[in-house]
């Protein structure tokens, strides 16, 4: 649900000694991707709508000791050739990757939007999936429920949020494209997932921001300071104080914004406290619950199937792998190298 992290572009980063940067073609698309070697079951690093493969280049590292580990910039992003950002296709093209190598199963990781490729997967490729890890835990970004906000708030965020290369893509587009899909597990209660997955959950077993509007991120709002408090320091901490702290930071920001409707509304939000408080009572009175019966459906399709490792933290971000990684590298080895 929340896209905090797109203060910082990966793309373009030069070649460094623990991967290399490299293209394949995949069903006609040129595809770039990060290879750190290693040998083993493969193992897929997949960013999510902000980022490309790069995101990954620290992360990749720590895995390559059991398993041939590569990032991949999925089409649309980076380096990578367009293609179509539905989920099902950008699914497909995962597939077509680990063809591509020859590869008969591999394991997929990814956080943020990216889970429903990664839960796409599991539902339509159960002979292809050795594994999934989700580092943002129980991600269930096909719920809609945020789109039935009277104010607008979720569509102006997603109207202003940058994208990865955005003089490349269209975030409307892109957004329009992906609210298409829903899984199996939302339409039928008794569908079942046999896929081995392990989710990266915060102390009380959930993501721990179910019930925050990200709208209230960009202008500081106080309503976000508890969540704020949550987060450990790292990056993601210090770019949500920046817009609650830093007045110029936070104007200049909402004046960037290409989309001049989202532009108006958020110079609004900003001075209205009043609209800040209808927003936020509408994501803990009707987002929040809903968002909570989605996790358990998706906890129950996976059933036996769905390992938990909690954080020390209120709130998981999915952005531990880059800011924190010694907080989940543990609990994701052991997982990995209980996968056949």
């Amino acid at each position: 649900m929340m896209i905090l992290l797109n203060h910082h572009i990966s793309s373009g980063q030069t070649e460094e000694a623990h991967f290399k940067s490299k293209f394949i073609e995949v069903n006609g698309l040129n595809t770039h991707y990060l290879d750190f070697g290693g040998q083993g079951i493969p193992l897929i690093l997949v960013h999510s709508e902000a980022w490309d493969a790069y995101t990954y280049k620290n992360f990749g590292p720590f895995f390559t000791g059991n398993n041939r580990v590569m990032a991949i910039t999925r089409p649309g992003y980076g380096g990578s050739a367009e293609g179509s950002y539905k989920v099902e296709n950008q699914a497909n093209h995962l597939i077509s990757f680990i063809d591509a190598f020859g590869f008969d199963k591999a394991i997929f990781m990814g956080n943020s939007s990216v889970t429903a490729e990664l839960t796409c997967l599991a539902e339509n490729y159960p002979d292809r999936i050795a594994g999934l890890v989700y580092l943002n835990g129980l991600g269930v970004p096909w719920l809609d429920v945020h789109l039935n906000d009277p104010l607008d708030s979720y569509e102006m965020y997603s109207r202003a949020s940058p994208g990865a290369n955005s003089e490349k893509n269209d975030r409307n587009k892109i957004t329009s494209a992906r609210k298409q899909y829903i899984p199996k597990l939302a339409i039928t209660e008794s569908f079942k997932i046999k896929i081995k997955a392990l989710a990266i959950v915060a102390e009380n077993g959930r993501q721990g921001y179910e019930a925050y509007s990200p709208a209230l991120l960009f202008v500081g709002s106080p309503l976000l300071d508890e969540l704020r408090s949550n987060i450990p320091p790292s990056p993601t901490r210090d770019f949500m104080d920046r817009f609650a702290e830093d007045t110029l930071f936070r104007d200049q920001w909402i004046n960037s914004i290409q989309d001049t409707t989202a532009r108006s509304f958020f110079n609004l939000l900003k001075k209205d406290t009043t609209l800040q408080n209808e927003i936020h009572s509408f994501y803990s009175e009707i987002v929040y619950p809903e968002t909570i019966a989605a996790e358990d459906r998706f906890i129950k399709a996976f059933g036996k199937n769905l390992k938990f490792t909690r954080i020390k933290n209120p709130m998981v971000s999915g952005y531990e792998y880059r800011d924190s990684p010694e907080l989940i590298i543990e609990a994701i080895l052991q997982f990995l190298n209980e996968l056949d």
